[in-house]
């Protein structure tokens, strides 16, 4: 009886070591994995399943190998991998195009951490994880608060144009920019009667509902006008929710911020009557906790670093350039200037004007939403001397 049990275990085994090899239990567990991806959320977006009691999948979970510390300079220093808080879609900053990240902060990113202040440690090169994205815009830097099971946090750094001040959410800080010099755009309907600030008068101007900085600066730039906010909520039949509130004449302007503008008003009908508004500063930077000042310190100088490159202008050029703002041809005692290779804005005003604290002056007549933003071959119009 015993040999015969033996030798009933020992085909089981066998069995089962063939099983294996042949990939068996492999395939049932990737075959398990499908079929909870056809049921549940990824990152909030339904993979298939109507039920509504599925649960939502958390953001995926740290790469294999990735050793946890609670210092964020360390960890991505010694697992060669920074965490990124992301808001998914933010275009032209971030999304994802069947599953690949793109967008200017994922090309910054890859600039930025390839800075040696990043790569001096125990790998040459570090990877940029955006696989932590969130829906709305405050919940960004609020992911840097979060913490897992075992108390490690989540994320390393926030990254989507973040212009909140220090200590909000409580705990988070802020480098210094890393895009700058744009400001709140107008934006109307092409042919819109509306081509300045002071054509505001007596209009209905909109603003994003839920964003007290525009709120405020469009309170107090716009007195006379009729401040109303709107939701960029999806709108049936509009692939743009400023083209469903401009087309239908519900606002007579739309008061937003220029770079994320770019995006927005792609593909329609609509136009920068103003890219950069008098008294509009906007600054994005890069948020990381408050414990973590060496982080902070290191991103401060990398961010100084890559922004004095010709990667960075480049990429300036490559997501913040429309080709839907209006101009005006020169007029009596304005004459053209044409871009020649390494011209700034400041340098043409110096030359033509007499200063280069005019270029102001060029970049607002030329209705540039940045002084950065000039191609070789463009042709500007100089204001009377």
């Amino acid at each position: 009886m015993k040999k015969i049990l033996g030798s009933v275990l020992f085909l089981v085994l066998l069995a089962a070591g063939w099983y294996i090899h042949e990939g068996g239990l492999k395939n049932t567990f990737n075959a398990r994995q499908s079929a909870d991806k056809d049921t549940v959320s990824v990152n909030g977006v339904d993979t298939g399943s109507n039920k509504a009691d599925e649960a939502k999948t958390p953001a995926p979970s740290n790469p294999d190998g990735f050793v946890p510390n609670k210092d964020a300079l360390k960890s991505i220093l010694s697992n060669g991998v920074v965490r990124v808080s992301v808001e998914n879609p933010s275009r032209p900053f971030y999304s994802e195009v069947n599953g690949k990240p793109q967008g200017f902060n994922v090309d910054f990113a890859n600039l930025l951490f390839a800075q040696k202040e990043f790569t001096s440690g125990d790998h040459p090169s570090v990877k940029v994880d955006t696989h932590h994205g969130v829906d709305t815009y405050p919940a960004v830097p609020d992911q840097l608060t979060k913490t897992d099971k075992q108390g490690n946090a989540v994320v390393d750094v926030a990254m989507d144009g973040l212009t909140f001040p220090d200590n909000t959410p409580s705990g988070v800080v802020y480098s210094i920019p890393y895009v700058e010099d744009f400001g709140y755009s107008l934006i109307v309907a092409k042919g819109s009667p509306v081509r300045s600030a002071a054509d505001l008068s007596g209009k209905t101007v909109g603003i994003l509902q839920g964003d007290p900085d525009v709120k405020a600066f469009a309170q107090r730039a716009f007195p006379a006008s009729k401040i109303v906010e709107l939701s960029d909520a999806s709108i049936e039949g509009q692939r743009s929710w400023m083209a469903h509130f401009l087309d239908g004449h519900q606002v007579d302007a739309i008061v937003y911020d220029y770079p994320f503008g770019v995006s927005e008003i792609k593909d329609t009908d609509l136009t920068f009557a103003v890219t950069k508004l008098d008294g509009s500063s906007l600054s994005y930077k890069i948020g990381v906790r408050k414990e973590d000042s060496a982080l902070l310190i290191y991103l401060n100088s990398a961010i100084a670093k890559v922004k004095q490159s010709p990667e960075y202008l480049d990429l300036l050029r490559k997501y913040f350039i429309s080709n839907q703002v209006v101009t005006t041809a020169a007029t009596s005692g304005e004459k053209t200037y044409v871009v020649r290779s390494g011209d700034t804005l400041n340098a043409i005003a110096a030359s033509q004007l007499g200063s280069g604290t005019r270029y102001v002056e060029v970049q607002k007549r030329n209705n540039l939403p940045n002084p950065n933003l000039i191609l070789i071959g463009q042709h500007l119009i100089i204001p009377v001397r």
